[in-house]
């Protein structure tokens, strides 16, 4: 068995990066970035929310948030510099968004 702080290869399909594991409490790290974590897929097309590499206005980068849409290597992203709040919210509704079931001819609005 390996213990925590030893690398490991990055869990996604793919990656070969490795992941170093720290002793810090919590789950160890599978994954080498945000980039590779999966998040939630629906209909081939994956809702992320995600740090940026960088903050346009200066904040740190942990503390400003995007929403990006993923469908293998297409990515399109939808805002970004928000805060946790919103960008948990847009993704939330872009996942109801994609999940819904196209309306029948004659079917009530919703």
């Amino acid at each position: 068995m390996r213990r925590p702080s030893e690398p490991a290869v990055c869990a996604a399909p793919g990656c070969d990066n490795v992941v170093v594991r720290t002793n810090a409490p919590g789950r160890p790290a599978i994954y080498c970035s945000a980039t590779c974590r999966p998040s939630r897929h629906r209909a081939g097309v994956a809702v992320e929310v995600a740090h940026p590499d960088t903050s346009p206005d200066g904040r740190d980068a942990s503390r400003v948030w995007l929403v990006r849409l993923r469908r293998g290597r297409r990515v399109v992203t939808i805002a970004d510099n928000l805060g946790w709040p919103s960008a948990y919210a847009l993704a939330t509704e872009l996942e109801q968004l994609l999940l819904s079931r196209p309306r029948q001819e004659g079917a009530a609005i919703d």
